[in-house]
């Protein structure tokens, strides 16, 4: 159904074409308002109808009098003019060129169903040809995959330009983009693949989307790692936590601890999210800390209730009771987000520690 939504547009627009084409004469449809324009025009015009071979010199003809009209910034005219010989030269070996150009005017007026559209019907329906050294067929796919939104069609493109073009997949926000549309359609092993190549950039970003290096990292790690550290229950996590810490048991907090993105931070440092990659050792720093609090009798205290700023996908824990310099801890929990695990996918963790009150 989506499918045959997506072509009303275009139809319309080519059953306008034959309506102007057949109710005006070319001065009504593509003359302005410039006198030097339009008698320019009008000779351009006079040798087209004289070349009626489609040939390199009609294709020099056609060019040239689409830069007149752009030069008016008449996009509406030249698509018409691109189109309507398109559609009265069907065997034009240049027609790819023209409606390339088409397609590249939609997409500067934002008409992007009409711009997919063309762009689609370039790579499907013509062979290939090359414009100032680029293959247009890798120039529409290029667009395709920035343009559609449907993740299996986004996963297709992206496919075709691997198998083809390999050479041309050069930027970190593609390889992420191609992995979020396996992700989608919950491909999860070609997803991963995907953004374990994202990651091999020496710098691994997408524009306008300043935690995806965090979230792609995270999910690769989890996809590496054996996840023993999740507990299906918070309070029973909880309870764990507080006994092995009760009992020196710094083995115990290890394996409760999360391997993946687990953080130890005071309230005014950064967000964690920013902080994935382990600067020091937070095995040796969390036990060392853990001995001092217990060296000469010390106890570690823990609140009887979860803090208020706890919500249904993460909890802060208070405890009191640590070395002078940093009395208090709070310990902080989330929901493991890793749908390629459904079993643990959305479980709990120990995903970090945050020293001192809070702010």
């Amino acid at each position: 159904m989506k499918r045959y939504l997506s072509l009303i547009f275009p139809l319309l627009a080519v059953a306008a074409a034959f309506l102007v084409v057949q109710s005006g004469t070319r001065e009504d449809i593509f003359y302005g308002k410039s006198g030097t324009i339009n008698t320019e025009l009008h000779r351009l015009f006079h040798l087209l109808d004289e070349n009626k071979e489609p040939t390199a010199a009609r294709y020099s003809l056609i060019r040239l009098i689409t830069s007149r009209l752009q030069a008016e910034k008449a996009y509406d005219k030249i698509n018409l003019l691109l189109t309507t010989y398109v559609e009265q030269h069907p065997h034009d070996p240049f027609d790819a060129d023209y409606l390339f150009t088409v397609a590249q005017n939609y997409q500067h007026q934002q008409a992007i169903p009409l711009a997919k559209f063309y762009y689609e019907r370039i790579y499907k329906d013509y062979p290939d040809l090359y414009k100032e050294g680029q293959s247009l067929h890798y120039l529409c796919l290029n667009q395709l995959t920035r343009l559609v939104t449907t993740p299996s069609l986004k996963r297709k493109y992206y496919e075709d330009l691997q198998d083809q073009y390999p050479y041309k997949l050069t930027s970190p926000a593609q390889f992420y983009d191609w992995g979020h549309a396996y992700e989608e359609l919950g491909l999860w092993k070609q997803a991963i693949h995907a953004y374990n190549t994202f990651l091999m950039f020496p710098d691994p970003t997408v524009p306008g989307d300043p935690q995806a290096y965090n979230r792609v990292r995270s999910l690769v790690d989890l996809s590496k790692s054996d996840r023993s550290w999740v507990s299906p229950s918070l309070s029973t996590l909880i309870a764990n936590l507080e006994q092995a810490i009760r009992d020196n048991n710094t083995t115990k907090m290890e394996q409760l601890r999360a391997k993946v993105g687990f953080f130890a931070l005071s309230w005014d440092d950064t967000d964690p999210n920013d902080a994935l990659a382990e600067a020091f050792d937070i095995r040796t720093f969390l036990r060392d800390l853990v001995h001092q609090a217990h060296y000469g009798g010390g106890t570690v205290y823990f609140a009887s209730k979860l803090d208020d700023a706890s919500n249904d996908s993460e909890a802060y824990l208070k405890s009191t009771g640590w070395t002078y310099r940093i009395p208090t801890w709070y310990f902080y929990f989330k929901r493991i987000d890793y749908p390629p695990d459904p079993e643990i996918n959305g479980s709990w963790e120990w995903a970090g520690v945050f020293f001192g009150d809070k702010m």
